[in-house]
């Protein structure tokens, strides 16, 4: 595991949980992708950027609030510094750091991790080399009975995702992507199912691009909706849905 991006993230978890949570939903400015930055947010994004400089970081960034930052290199350290900002300020213990490095798409990405800064659980994979959960392999898992899904079912679901929902014995929606990706992945979950309506308000890069490669080195995959093999660029401007599997018998039931 590289040790920079393990450090980076155990640094950005410590300063996160020390915010007391009273104050980590305050919003303290506007993002780059135009939409609220909270002070949680700007806590571990600063930590992120100072931790670069000071460690001399080989890597341009992209972030959620501070956007794309050009620092002269060839490869994008893709960082969502609280992935489930709303659980983090609401005390819901489920949120996470999301890092991946890459250099232009999703499907290039090298290496990625996922903390989930409440347990501590770490979360990595590198292409090619298999995905680990606190350095033991994971695997996703056949579909026996009693399959469960994650899902986004909130109010900007689109019908069919109660349509599949349907079909599944269990249905957990717990509101963030990196982690809900990692489930997949470990096989404490057969399927993770996002689609919003209108589709911009969907996932960007940042929230999916550590998760995406753990799940598909744990031997899973993930689609859009409509069945395509999901790739994005490395920008804050692309936002998509998300259908990621665990076995090609999960996928019959959501095509």
């Amino acid at each position: 595991m590289n040790s920079e991006i393990l450090d980076m993230a155990r640094l950005v978890t410590e300063k996160v949980m020390a915010v007391p949570l009273n104050q980590r939903g305050r919003k303290v400015a506007i993002g780059a992708d135009g939409t609220d930055t909270s002070y949680v947010d700007k806590v571990a994004e600063d930590v992120i950027l100072e931790f670069m400089d000071q460690n001399d970081v080989q890597s341009n960034l992209l972030s959620e609030e501070v956007g794309f930052v050009d620092r002269g290199f060839d490869e994008v350290l893709v960082i969502d510094p609280v992935d489930g900002t709303y659980n983090a300020s609401r005390g819901i213990p489920f949120f996470s750091i999301s890092i991946a490095r890459g250099r232009k798409l999703l499907s290039d990405l090298t290496e990625g991790l996922v903390m989930n800064m409440v347990s501590g659980d770490v979360y990595y994979a590198e292409k090619g080399k298999g995905a680990f959960l606190n350095n033991q392999p994971i695997h996703v898992r056949e579909p026996e009975n009693g399959l469960v899904l994650m899902a986004y079912m909130g109010s900007s679901a689109s019908p069919r995702t109660f349509e599949l929902a349907a079909k599944f014995r269990r249905v957990r929606a717990l509101g963030a992507a990196s982690l809900d990706l990692c489930a997949v992945a470990s096989g404490m979950a057969d399927a993770y199912y996002l689609e919003y309506l209108p589709a911009e308000r969907s996932l960007r890069i940042m929230d999916i691009a550590a998760g995406v490669l753990i799940l598909r080195e744990a031997g899973g995959e993930a689609y859009t909706p409509k069945g395509e093999i999901l790739d994005m660029p490395l920008s804050l401007d692309v936002r998509k849905n998300i259908m990621a599997i665990g076995s090609d018998k999960v996928l019959e039931m959501l095509e």
